[in-house]
């Protein structure tokens, strides 16, 4: 499978085989597909697969990440330049971009009134194609090398180009993807000459073998030496197979036999074209020449017999390749073991407007461009369109979690399971969401099973580790996160959990290095940065826990709980201009939260912003009218400054809305007893709050005693203000509030 397998060590490989017959051997790579991690560079002196300067992808694929055949070529021209002229050379100068998605180039603006092709398109890009391979072919006449040079020119798919509605390539097996270029020149190959025979690819090995004299490897296929040399050969059959249907989406797998006049595909709608009348196979004669089909059928049966099966290991990816992959829906277990009879699965060409949804769902998932909404619509609507496909509702049971649903996505995920028990990712979806509700027990199971078909997922180990550290087996937990990291040295949230289960045993100082490595992998996680600035303060750092959440602040400006934490902390410190500054960025980011407003109100009070501060408050009630702590503060810098009529409307609001609660009483009644206004003054009222308040805290309130001395002033009650003012000031001497009981 493109990006999981290596390729296996008893293939015979070309540039092994001349390398060890005395040849420089060098490879120029332009896709990710063939990185060097997949045992493509067995043979090979130099491999390079740099793809530092690939173009920039609308939606990220780690997978597709190609650069530009310029960039290529530009290698292996250096390359071919420094070559030794004693001893011969192979190089293999991988051009990618005929391969969707297309890109425009500088060179697409005609010149000369030239008609060109129109740029980031098909034609566009293999024109591009075609002036690389002429720089190549330039430098090896400059060099004097073209007659004793063998070149080649040959692809391994087309392109669908919507032909059978298929843009790309691999669900289909029609012509169009299956007819390739395979053009040769140099020695022992006659010019112009057109092979009329039918060849496949797998002539190419025992065909180059053949013309440099090397020891047949024993390889599938013929050489064709002798056709190049322009000798008539017999046609051959070519084979094909494509299991992306099945693999994918449960739908039906394909395999081919091609002959000189006919085409057949095994699908659960055979198909069967006439390649003397229709090449372009629109004509299925697969009921009206049952008898064609019928023995086509029996000579592609023959062959599959003569096939053999070959394992391949896994390549080594990094946390992000894999999660990537995933995505992609290549994940190990997913190419479930193919049924006897396929006849009654759904066929590819039926379910191609199911397939657009799928790619439109994942892509705009990526881009995230999708509301969790659409997301969950879209995941509906492929369920209902596929039920076979196990993927779907691994797509729903996300779009449930998406919008809380986990009940929902339990569900979903289960269906998934259900469809494709040999599916370790399935498995741990479904485990994984039930240990986030609480449901071990069950969640035990599919985690075991996840590992029990690959103890290689690293995911499902951590999985584990957590609801081991659920069950209080901190130290289990430990090794299972630290097998994870074993088999993916840079999984940070393996590096997180780590660090929580001595944050568990109280060994804060032994969490702070994986934290730091969790954030080395993933430096913008806001939730690792405040685990670190946490365990920072528990080892009485709380200089470097502000600092660490400055980085986290920059890293991810958007955190508003990692921004708050920042806020509370440099306010500890006495930094409260920082704070402001760094609360200010806040409410930019998020206008609209009250309580972002009322605290960046009180820090501006701090510093004196009084203007500022009533704005932030009024702003903070403008949202949420009945927040009290808003109206509060606001009524509280109203007083402060001497604005009573504005004072005493939010301190009514707020008694109103919260009558039972004891700061508002509390508040308005000292308003009321000490406002210089004559107008407003009310001391009958004031006394009537202030022995509420009195009472509801059981006469042991100094503050509120000697407001109720204030009331009991106001209303002239004069003895009863001395006794309640005596009462507040023993009380503040007894809590050793020296400064109030003076």
């Amino acid at each position: 499978v493109n990006g999981m397998h290596t390729l296996a060590a008893d293939v015979p490989s070309l540039p092994e085989i001349l390398s060890n017959a005395g040849y420089r051997t060098g490879a120029f790579i332009a896709a990710n597909v063939l990185a060097s991690k997949f045992g493509l560079d067995r043979g090979f002196d130099h491999y390079d697969d740099d793809l530092e300067r690939a173009y920039d992808q609308d939606v990220k694929e780690w997978l597709s990440a190609y650069r530009p055949g310029d960039l290529v070529v530009d290698s292996a021209l250096e390359w071919l330049a420094s070559q030794d002229k004693s001893r011969p050379f192979f190089a293999w100068v991988h051009l990618y971009d005929a391969h969707f998605p297309w890109h425009a180039h500088d060179s697409d603006a005609g010149s000369d009134g030239e008609s060109k092709p129109e740029a980031g398109t098909y034609d566009g890009e293999i024109e591009f194609v075609d002036a690389q391979v002429g720089r190549l072919l330039a430098f090896l006449e400059s060099r004097g090398e073209t007659d004793n040079t063998l070149v080649v020119a040959v692809a391994d798919h087309g392109e669908g180009l919507g032909d059978h509605h298929e843009i790309e390539h691999a669900y289909l097996l029609n012509n169009e993807v299956l007819q390739v270029p395979w053009i040769v020149a140099g020695p022992q190959v006659k010019p112009g000459h057109h092979v009329e025979a039918l060849v496949s690819l797998e002539d190419f090995h025992p065909t180059i073998l053949e013309l440099f004299d090397l020891a047949d490897t024993g390889a599938r296929g013929r050489s064709l030496a002798s056709a190049l040399s322009g000798e008539a050969i017999e046609p051959g059959e070519s084979y094909a197979e494509t299991d992306l249907p099945w693999t994918s989406f449960r739908w039906s797998p394909q395999r081919s036999l091609t002959t000189t006049e006919w085409k057949y595909i095994r699908t659960a709608q055979p198909e069967l074209y006439a390649r003397s009348s229709d090449r372009a196979e629109y004509a299925n004669l697969a009921e009206t020449r049952s008898d064609v089909r019928e023995e086509l059928e029996a000579r592609l049966a023959a062959l599959e017999e003569e096939l053999g099966q070959r394992s391949s290991k896994v390549a080594e990816l990094s946390s992000e390749e894999l999660a990537q992959l995933e995505s992609l829906g290549y994940a190990a277990g997913t190419a479930a073991e193919l049924p006897e009879d396929t006849s009654q699965l759904a066929d590819m060409k039926e379910r191609f407007g199911v397939k657009d949804l799928a790619t439109q769902l994942r892509r705009r998932k990526e881009a995230e461009t999708l509301s969790s909404q659409e997301e969950l619509q879209m995941a509906a609507e492929l369920v209902q369109a596929s039920p076979e496909t196990p993927a779907f509702h691994n797509h729903l049971g996300e779009a449930l979690l998406g919008t809380g649903d986990s009940a929902g996505a339990v569900g979903a995920f289960s269906k998934a399971v259900e469809l494709a028990p040999t599916d370790p990712g399935l498995h741990y979806s479904l485990g994984d969401t039930l240990q986030q509700m609480g449901r071990t027990a069950e969640a035990r199971k599919h985690i075991e099973m996840a590992l029990e078909i690959d103890p290689d997922m690293a995911n499902a180990h951590v999985a584990m580790g957590n609801i081991l550290r659920s069950e209080g087996r901190v130290d289990l937990a430990a090794g299972e996160y630290s097998e994870a990291l074993r088999l993916r040295p840079e999984y940070p949230e393996a590096f997180y959990n780590l660090a929580q289960t001595f944050r568990d045993r109280s060994l804060p100082e032994k969490a702070i290095e994986p934290l730091r490595k969790a954030l080395e992998h993933r430096p913008d996680w806001g939730l690792a940065h405040l685990a670190l600035a946490r365990v920072l303060i528990d080892t009485g750092r709380t200089e470097d826990a502000a600092t660490q959440l400055g980085l986290g602040v920059r890293s991810a400006p958007e955190d508003q709980v990692l921004r708050n934490e920042l806020v509370q902390i440099l306010s500890s410190l006495g930094r409260v201009d920082e704070a402001q500054a760094q609360l200010m960025e806040v409410v930019e980011l998020v206008p609209r939260d009250p309580m972002l407003r009322n605290e960046l109100g009180v820090l501006l009070v701090q510093t004196g912003n009084i203007e500022e501060a009533r704005a932030q408050f009024a702003a903070a009630l403008e949202v949420a009218p009945d927040f009290a702590r808003a109206r509060m503060n606001l009524a509280n810098l109203s007083f402060d400054i001497g604005d009573d009529i504005v004072a005493l409307e939010h301190y009514e609001r707020a008694q109103q809305l919260f009558p039972n609660e004891l700061e508002p009483i509390a508040r308005l009644a000292r308003f009321l007893a000490t406002t210089p206004a004559d107008d407003l003054r009310d001391g009958a009222r004031a006394v009537a709050l202030a022995e509420r308040a009195a009472q509801m805290t059981e006469g042991r309130h100094a503050r509120i005693l000697d407001t109720l001395a204030a009331a009991y002033g106001a209303a002239e009650r004069f003895e009863e203000a001395v006794q309640a003012a005596a009462r507040a000031r023993q009380i503040a001497i007894e809590e050793g509030d020296g400064e109030f009981a003076g």
